[in-house]
């Protein structure tokens, strides 16, 4: 019987709003969930993750006493993730353990972990919230097909969820999956700047931005024509899209600027991993 159908005894450690949209997806999936989060802040926990789920939430990791759990979320910040595994190893004596920690390798987590916990590293980004995350994941080698279909369960059940084939690229993803949704909201403030520069008022031109951006985004989603394809089908010979992607597609433009974007953000993302090792 696989974890998402027995009764399963799920531990969270950190309740943001990342750590809560996971225990939402959990909660979904499982049809016996036990679930204990461990959050400092107790009060902001239970407002994230709602009265609908029946969760016990604890400040520390020494309220759980000598429960075992199968399962253990790691959703805190990447410096504190080895300490709060440390700190509940006795609970995780043979658990399957994740975590989102940005940065934190393996090899970390491990010098936190029981000696026979399994660790995956996944890194979401925060469309998690609204279901459409884009997600991806490294594992050791050693753990089961059943530990990997709850992963993709999960993490699929926020989105979308991709295996990456070794630990670095999680740190080369980071850089698109991971910061992508920024660069995303960058695109959309300059848009509704823009607007205002040639004369619309700040709620028209946030309401434009913000409906560009999800028409299109429904259009990738929806449509399957290659984002190439699209920009051809919007593009007239001679209109208006042809003259201002004329500027926007420039060699020292935009094609430079996300070259340069990506390559900057993967370069910090590996240095993050190295501090954090």
């Amino acid at each position: 019987m696989s974890l998402l159908s027995r009764r399963c005894s799920v531990l969270l450690i950190g309740c943001g709003n990342m750590g809560s949209a996971i225990a939402l997806a959990v909660n979904e999936l499982m049809a016996n969930l036990s679930l204990t989060v461990v959050d400092s802040n107790e009060g902001k926990a239970r407002k994230l993750l709602g009265e609908q789920l029946d969760a016990r939430i604890v400040g520390d990791s020494l309220a759980l006493g000598a429960e075992q759990f199968e399962v253990c979320l790691v959703a805190v910040k990447p410096g504190d993730a080895v300490g709060a595994l440390f700190s509940a190893r006795e609970n995780l004596q043979s658990s399957l353990i994740i975590s989102i920690a940005a940065g934190t390798s393996l090899a970390s987590l491990r010098q936190g972990a029981a000696v026979n916990a399994r660790l995956v590293r996944v890194m979401p980004n925060l469309a998690a919230i609204v279901r459409k995350a884009t997600s991806v994941g490294y594992a050791e080698g050693a753990i089961s097909s059943e530990d990997r279909a709850f992963v993709e369960a999960v993490f699929g059940a926020m989105g979308h969820f991709h295996w990456l084939r070794s630990e670095n690229e999680i740190d080369l993803a980071t850089a698109i999956t991971g910061s992508g949704p920024g660069y995303v909201f960058s695109f959309a403030q300059h848009l509704q700047e823009a607007a205002e520069g040639i004369g619309f008022s700040t709620e028209t031109a946030d309401s434009f931005a913000r409906q560009v951006v999800v028409g299109a985004a429904g259009l990738l989603a929806a449509d399957p024509r290659s984002p190439q394809e699209l920009k051809h089908a919007v593009a007239s010979p001679g209109g208006t899209t042809a003259a201002g992607l004329a500027v926007f597609e420039q060699a020292g433009a935009m094609p430079l600027v996300i070259r340069q974007t990506i390559a900057a953000a993967a370069a910090r993302a590996k240095v993050l991993a190295r501090e954090q090792d």
